[in-house]
């Protein structure tokens, strides 16, 4: 019995210091040792390959365009982008999540993103349909998801309806994953795919919008 409960004590430590270090790691990209760093102003980026700086300033600077757009933007917050090739890294980082084109964890800074291309302003999760965005407008995406969070506190930024979450970043990149066409076929396949809140989120977010005046603050409301 002695002998039971130690080795059930060491278990529970070892299952907790090994939760502990994953939560380290998806908070803290950097401790995956990425090869390659350049930093552009309040933008670090970390890459799995070298980072052509004047492709990624090109990239930074659309995406800044896009969010200057919003009253919620704050020119200079710093920032992390981090770019996979869609390898172990982004398995580590997106655990729970790994489908994603790219996320940013509640309370965390970084934005992460799945198989990219930085010449040709784009990022990917593979998926045939839906799959495909421009890293420019997907950078703007995910730093309004942080936006939206320090306006309104993590939590009720979490609690938003879904399309008012994800429809209020599409707004602001002015995209989608979706181009009109597959729509039909996204809804055949599936009616319930998680693509089309996005898609859908976005269009109710616009005309919300131009009915309110344009009011951020009150599209964001309980």
């Amino acid at each position: 019995m002695v002998r039971f409960a130690a080795i059930r004590r060491w278990t529970a430590r070892t299952l907790c210091g090994g939760a502990v270090i994953v939560a380290g790691i998806v908070h803290v990209p950097a401790a995956l040792a990425f090869p390659y760093r350049a930093d552009f102003g309040t933008t670090t980026v970390l890459a799995e390959r070298p980072i052509d700086r004047a492709a990624m300033g090109r990239v930074l600077a659309r995406a800044d365009r896009l969010l200057a757009a919003s009253p919620l933007d704050r020119p200079g917050l710093a920032r992390q982008v981090v770019l996979t090739d869609g390898g172990w890294r982004w398995r580590m980082l997106a655990i729970g999540v790994s489908d994603a084109i790219a996320f940013r964890r509640p309370f965390a800074h970084a934005l992460i993103f799945n198989r990219h291309s930085v010449a040709a302003d784009r990022v990917t999760n593979g998926a045939p349909l839906g799959g495909v965005r421009t890293l420019s407008g997907t950078i703007a995406h995910e730093m309004i998801h942080r936006l939206v969070a320090d306006h309104i506190g993590e939590w009720a930024a979490l609690r938003l309806p879904a399309w008012k979450r994800e429809g209020y970043p599409d707004y602001v990149a002015r995209e989608t994953s979706i181009r009109p066409q597959d729509e039909a076929l996204i809804r055949a396949r599936d009616p319930k795919a998680r693509v089309l809140a996005y898609y859908e989120g976005r269009r109710r977010v616009a005309a919300e919008l131009a009915r309110n005046g344009g009011s951020v603050d009150a599209l964001l409301a309980p």
